[in-house]
């Protein structure tokens, strides 16, 4: 693998950071589909009403029909490169949650500052049986594990508040 490309150690794909289920792959899909056909549709109503059917069209109107269906294409066929570099780890001291395909971002959060952690699922992610993790160090910073299995977000949340109680800071 070469170090180059991921900058070093610290965005490697390894098995130290554990990888969210392969049905993510699946939601992230589904919100995707859902999102081109809004998009798609909203703009067939506008062209439908603001375009008079005597204007002729040409490929200037198609490049802008074709805008999000092109879009949606593109998000489709990245989404198994965004879940290779998604995952988290709980280490000793704090939990690191790692994201990002083109802008990497690694988040640190200590256990003592852990001030939530709150579970949640959409109506998709119910259906195939997923879940967020939310953690919360303050009104502001925050990070989501997930989604990952319903079974895995208890366990994550219950550890959490485990070590967050292990660890708590004085304020």
């Amino acid at each position: 693998m070469d170090e180059n490309l991921y900058q070093g150690e610290l965005f490697l794909p390894d098995e130290q950071f554990t990888r969210l289920p392969r049905k993510v792959i699946t939601l992230w899909r589904i919100e995707v589909a859902a999102t081109a056909v809004l998009i798609t549709s909203a703009i067939a109503a506008v062209f439908g009403l603001l375009m008079p059917w005597w204007l002729e069209w040409d490929r200037h109107w198609a490049l802008i029909a074709a805008f999000a269906p092109l879009q949606a294409a593109w998000m489709w066929f990245r989404l198994k490169a965004r879940w290779l570099f998604t995952g988290y780890r709980l280490a000793d001291d704090d939990v690191l949650v790692r994201h990002g395909l083109l802008e990497r971002c690694l988040e640190t959060f200590a256990y003592g500052r852990i001030q939530l952690v709150e579970v949640s699922s959409g109506f998709w992610a119910r259906r195939l049986g997923l879940a967020h993790v939310t953690i919360s160090i303050g009104a502001r910073d925050h990070a989501e594990i997930g989604p990952v299995s319903t079974e895995e977000a208890a366990r994550l949340r219950s550890e959490l508040m485990e070590l967050t109680g292990q660890t708590a800071v004085e304020l």
